[in-house]
């Protein structure tokens, strides 16, 4: 008599690895994709300058060289950031939406709001100015 084997789902080892997460490996990831973003920004800007050495991708090419540099490291970010928003996306799901009204309503009474405040630092700052004029 044959027992039957129960047919299990073989998962790939590299499937199995990419899903792991690692979270110190992310933290050095998203440390090392800071600071390639921010060494490609400012040699894209032109504060960090080139000359001639011995990679001359780097030298020859600098804009090249950092664009490259910045999809990688956008790419990093974005390998970091994407665990966090996963467990978001279920929950936005369940989340009911305000009707129109009720948007328009709470839309108005916040743009008033900001316009109140901004008049109120702007007459702020007009009698400071004023005062430290007088006074020097």
């Amino acid at each position: 008599m044959a027992v039957k084997q129960k047919a299990t789902e073989q998962k790939s080892k590299l499937v199995e690895v990419l899903t792991t997460e690692y979270r110190w490996e992310n933290l050095l990831l998203g440390v090392l994709a800071s600071l390639s973003l921010a060494l490609s920004i400012m040699i894209l800007s032109g504060i960090l300058t080139t000359e001639d050495g011995p990679i001359p991708l780097i030298s020859d090419f600098p804009n090249l060289f950092a664009g490259i540099l910045l999809g990688i490291s956008i790419i990093g970010l974005l390998l970091v950031i994407y665990p966090f928003f996963v467990p978001a996306i279920p929950e936005l799901k369940k989340m009911s939406w305000a009707s129109w009204p009720v948007f328009l309503d709470a839309s108005i009474r916040v743009l008033i709001f900001v316009i109140f405040f901004a008049m109120l630092f702007f007459a702020f700052d007009l009698l400071i100015s004023n005062i430290t004029g007088n006074l020097f």
